[in-house]
């Protein structure tokens, strides 16, 4: 949520479009949302919660915007997406399953945000700049997909719904066919 808003604050000071803006409102409530509502199932299960200690984001230019959207918000905001919506149909527990289901409504509809966001902001920066951006993008496919060859399966987080390795692969990969590495 404090991303979100701090997204929002820097598009508004280089004058992105009200429906942008709004739309990251939104996402902000929604990511608000998520967090009692899993806050609420962990605390049911005995996890212990740690609030997050939040750091100011400083200012950035076009370029870094550009990029962290084109890695935060195109790559991992549409994997979570992606994974989310995998947990609303395998997590073992039908609550878990109820509020997955939920939550990757709002998640695809973030990954949809910052698409919006990459569209807008690619149309502020010349080639060279575009180039960069792209090029952060298949970096963070590349890492992603490392990172899910690498992971190790644990039987309690199949059973929360999340993909197998080999299941996360195949859904990365298809995830690369068809968007990101379409995506200029």
């Amino acid at each position: 949520m404090v991303a979100f808003a701090a997204l929002a604050d820097e598009l508004a000071r280089l004058g992105a479009p009200a429906e942008l803006l709004d739309a990251l409102a939104e996402a902000a409530r929604d990511e608000q949302r998520h967090a009692a509502r899993v806050t609420t199932l962990a605390r049911r299960r005995g996890a212990d919660i740690v609030t997050p200690t939040i750091a100011d984001t400083p200012a950035r230019d076009l370029l870094a915007l550009a990029i962290e959207n084109a890695v935060e918000g195109c790559v991992y905001e549409t994997w979570a997406a992606l994974v989310t919506a995998h947990q609303a149909r395998a997590a073992q527990d039908p609550a878990l399953r109820a509020a997955f289901a939920e939550i990757a409504a709002d998640e695809a509809r973030h990954a949809d945000l910052a698409w919006a966001i990459d569209a807008w902001l690619l149309e502020q920066l010349d080639e060279a700049a575009r180039a960069e951006v792209a090029a952060a993008r298949r970096a963070a496919v590349r890492a992603l997909a490392t990172g899910l060859a690498e992971a190790p399966d644990h039987a309690e987080l199949v059973a929360l719904g999340l993909p197998s390795s080999r299941v996360a692969l195949q859904l990365c990969s298809g995830l690369d066919a068809a968007l990101w590495s379409q995506a200029a």
